[in-house]
C-alpha cells in the first residue's frame, strides 16, 4: 500500500464500503473486496481498461474476469443494459473520452453506469470511479455517488 492510512481514516473508508455493500445488497465479505479495489486504485497513475478490470475481478472475484467484459447479458430492474457484444466498443470509448476531462465525475459515473461491462459489482466500481474522477478519492473526503436513478435506499444517507 505504501501510503499509511490512520485508525480513523481506515473506520472511514470501512464505514464508506458498508454502506456501498448494503445499498447494492450484498454481503460483509464484500466489503472487504471493496476496500482491497479501494487500495487498488489508490496505486494507479492513471485509469486503463486493465485498471477498470481488475477493479471489477477485485470486488466480485467470481463473476468477473480481470481480462474481459461481461460475457453475458444483464438488466437491472427493468433497464436492460447493452448486450455483451457491445460492452468492448462501448468500454473503449468510455476510456477514451476520459482523457479530455470534458464530463464531469458524475456523468462519466453515469456513462460507466449505462455500460454495466461486469456481471456483478458495477455499482460498487462506479463508486470508486466517481470518487477518483471527482478528487475525493482519499478517506476523508470518499462521497457517494449521486442517486441518478431515484434508488429510495439511497436518499438522506451521509457519511
Amino acid at each position: 500500500m505504501g501510503e499509511r492510512y490512520t485508525a480513523t481514516e481506515i473506520r472511514r473508508l470501512t464505514a464508506w464500503a458498508a454502506q456501498e455493500c448494503e445499498w447494492q445488497l450484498v454481503g460483509p465479505r464484500k466489503v472487504a473486496y471493496l476496500v482491497d479495489a479501494y487500495f487498488h486504485l489508490a496505486t494507479a497513475q492513471t485509469i486503463s481498461e486493465s485498471t477498470v478490470m481488475e477493479l471489477g475481478h477485485i470486488v466480485e472475484p467470481d463473476w468477473n474476469d480481470r481480462t474481459r467484459w461481461r460475457e453475458v447479458n444483464v438488466r437491472v430492474g427493468a433497464s436492460v443494459k447493452p448486450k455483451w457484444e457491445n460492452v468492448p466498443a462501448l468500454m473503449t470509448m468510455w476510456l477514451e473520452g476520459l482523457g479530455g476531462n470534458a464530463e464531469s465525475a458524475t456523468a462519466t459515473f453515469q456513462d460507466f453506469e449505462e455500460i454495466h461491462p461486469f456481471r456483478d459489482g458495477n455499482g460498487r466500481v462506479g463508486a470508486l470511479l466517481f470518487n477518483w474522477f471527482n478528487d475525493t478519492y482519499a478517506p476523508s473526503d470518499l462521497q457517494y455517488p449521486p442517486n441518478l436513478w431515484n434508488d429510495p435506499r439511497r436518499e438522506g444517507v451521509t457519511l
